[in-house]
């Protein structure tokens, strides 16, 4: 991947699937095991497995083949066994250069990533400066980078330690850089510091993880008194700012741990105000002023009513409209959905584009969301009828949770919205009651219950998917309603 891509970042499809990768079964809810490391180091306490790193230790103690030693390692969790394993060999007092030619060789010739992980961190307790390249390499897959960077610190000489952290956090994008920017906390180097405010907070998962790095770190507010600061550093502000905004009350801290968020926000509006008129930039702006007429917290009591005039305002000028206009032009465009978002909520009348953009793409469920507020129930039903493959999607219930496909999504938000209007969208009523994920079956009974008088086809349809329904909630729910049509007549 090196010699085809480059250093990194590498494109998703070049790390999609590794040689090792598990099946998936269809349908059923998959998490990468990259994934997994990124959540549960963020956000879920995790057992440490001390009886196999007792185990692993004894294997390097007897000095086993380096094969069998990889064998074992390669249904271990890494992350559960590497800091224990750590205390482990440091308690046995193994011979350094026993454990680096180990972790050297799975680091090297591992075929399970799990074994190669483990590789890392031996190479990491035991290595050198010498290392760097072979850590920077591996580092770049990200299924590697947290353990590339942790043995990169270890093992380089003081201050080149966070200089190679730093090179190998712009070769990542996404879990990998969210890892390897956590170490960079409290950094002096002003590069870094400038990076981190102008691109190190983006990350292919949520930039709200890294936002308020970027934002203290990088000393974002003493950066924007700048008389003229550059423009990447305007958009870096905007971007750190609005991830702030997103990130209040979620996984990550938001803007009320932001002790100079007020100025910050205040001089970041004046400075999108009389710069470049973007989408990118009004997309900041607007995320920024939701938070702000939200219920303001303690820290923005006294100050949030200017700071939401500040914010009107500039969302307020006439030169918005012809980016946002001119986005949602081209239904196939790259830019489009960042314009649909922006025109969406500057209120502008979009829907003869948010249609044609369905046409293009009918599983693309949130122009199906801005179609529901612009457009007439009869016209949606019309456009849904037409573009959704129904037939596809009656393919009756799954056994298990599945995760919906944009054409699932729509099909839901429609026939959601037909249990206020009685009367409409059999053929959408239909494929729902006989869709896989059960909150489309949930909607497709509610919309037959509206009707004063069902038709006797949406009886029946319900009917057949009671016979087959395989959530217990919603079968009794479907007995109460053909139970109650029968003593009816």
């Amino acid at each position: 991947m090196s010699d085809r891509h480059g250093p990194g970042p590498w494109p998703p499809q070049a790390m999609a699937d590794l040689p090792d990768e598990p099946p998936r079964p269809d349908g059923v809810p998959y998490m990468p095991s990259v994934v997994m490391d990124g959540v549960r180091t963020h956000h879920f306490a995790f057992t440490p497995d001390r009886d196999t790193a007792r185990e692993v230790a004894g294997l390097l103690q007897e000095r086993v083949p380096y094969r069998r030693l990889h064998d074992r390692l390669a249904d271990a969790g890494a992350l559960q066994l590497s800091d224990e394993l750590v205390r482990e060999l440091v308690g046995r007092q193994l011979g350094r250069r026993q454990v680096y030619e180990a972790g050297r060789w799975l680091a090297e010739h591992g075929t399970r990533r799990e074994a190669v992980k483990i590789g890392i961190v031996l190479v990491g307790v035991s290595g050198s400066e010498r290392d760097r390249e072979l850590l920077l390499l591996l580092g770049t897959l990200e299924e590697f980078t947290l353990y590339a960077v942790v043995a990169l610190l270890r093992t380089q000489p003081a201050g080149e330690g966070e200089r190679a952290v730093y090179e190998l956090a712009r070769r990542v994008s996404g879990w990998g850089r969210i890892h390897a920017v956590e170490r960079l906390e409290d950094t002096d180097d002003p590069e870094i510091k400038a990076w981190l405010l102008r691109d190190g907070f983006r990350n292919g998962v949520m930039d709200e993880y890294l936002a308020p790095l970027a934002a203290t770190t990088g000393d974002l507010y003493a950066a924007l008194l700048d008389p003229e600061p550059d423009e990447a550093l305007v958009d870096g502000a905007g971007g750190i700012l609005a991830a702030l905004a997103r990130g209040e009350g979620g996984p990550t801290t938001g803007l009320s741990a932001y002790g100079e968020a007020v100025p910050a926000l205040a001089r970041y509006a004046d400075l999108a105000a009389s710069g470049r008129a973007t989408l990118q930039r009004l997309d900041h702006l607007l995320t920024i002023r939701r938070h702000l007429h939200r219920p303001p917290g303690h820290w923005l009591d006294r100050d949030v009513a200017a700071l939401r005039r500040r914010y009107s305002d500039a969302i307020g000028q006439p030169r918005w409209t012809e980016p946002a206009l001119a986005g949602v032009q081209d239904p196939e465009g790259p830019g489009f959905d960042l314009a649909r978002r922006c025109a969406s909520k500057l209120g502008l009348p979009i829907l003869p584009q948010l249609v044609a953009r369905l046409r293009v793409d009918p599983a693309d469920d949130a122009t199906w969301q801005d179609v529901l507020g612009l457009a007439d129930t009869g016209t949606l039903v019309a456009l849904a009828e037409e573009l959704l493959p129904l037939d596809a999607l009656a393919r009756g219930p799954a056994e298990r949770v599945v995760v919906g496909n944009g054409h699932e999504r729509a099909l839901e938000l429609v026939v959601t919205e037909l249990e206020w209007h009685p009367g409409l969208g059999l053929p959408l009523i239909r494929a729902a009651l006989a869709g896989r994920g059960v909150r489309a079956r949930r909607c497709g009974l509610r919309a037959v219950r509206a009707w004063l008088r069902p038709p006797e086809e949406a009886v029946a349809w319900v009917r057949a998917a009671h016979a087959s329904e395989p959530d217990a909630e919603l079968r009794a729910a479907m007995a109460v309603f053909l139970d109650g049509l029968r003593r009816e007549t």
